[in-house]
């Protein structure tokens, strides 16, 4: 990859990474975060509060344990948030670029061949493009809403379905 374009999708990719967190503190209900309040309140209870940032998923691989790699073009960043109603699921599929998704409500369920993994909310994972077909299905009691941030390019799809063999 060229070396401009490597630092790029670097910077996009922690762009993805920051906007998680926001989403996240955001969804926590931060109130030093809160838009909705001026800056200054006044009172000593508010001042005492600080901006808290806590890690959530860094890591250099998927899932599947395989590196992913950038889609080479013109960058673009998706966010997106999926709500998976009770025992609805996404059938096979795969990723042509790298993704992360962080559960904000319900639990799910993704399953690559014998590789089970559940999440719940607070909880976040990459999915490479390179780990292969996969289903993800809603298996909690309520909807399972799931903030998807993706490293991609104009142009391609997010997501490509896979028929099952026979």
């Amino acid at each position: 990859m060229h070396p401009i374009l490597g630092g790029i999708m670097f910077k996009l990719v922690s762009v993805a990474a920051s906007g998680l967190v926001a989403i996240g503190l955001g969804l926590s209900g931060c109130a030093a975060f809160d838009q909705n309040k001026p800056a200054a309140q006044g009172d000593n209870a508010s001042a005492t509060k600080e901006l808290q940032i806590k890690p959530i998923l860094q890591t250099t691989t998927g899932l599947s344990g395989k590196a992913f790699t950038y889609p080479e073009g013109e960058a673009e960043l998706r966010l997106l948030r999926v709500e998976f109603p009770v025992g609805g699921s996404v059938p096979l599929h795969t990723h042509p670029a790298p993704l992360i998704a962080y559960v904000s409500q319900g639990q799910i369920r993704h399953t690559r061949g014998d590789q089970v993994n559940t999440f719940g909310p607070g909880q976040a994972f990459v999915e490479s493009d390179q780990g292969g077909p996969h289903t993800v299905e809603n298996i909690g009691e309520e909807p399972a809403v799931v903030f998807v941030a993706v490293a991609s390019k104009q142009g391609l799809p997010t997501t490509n379905f896979v028929t099952p063999a026979p």
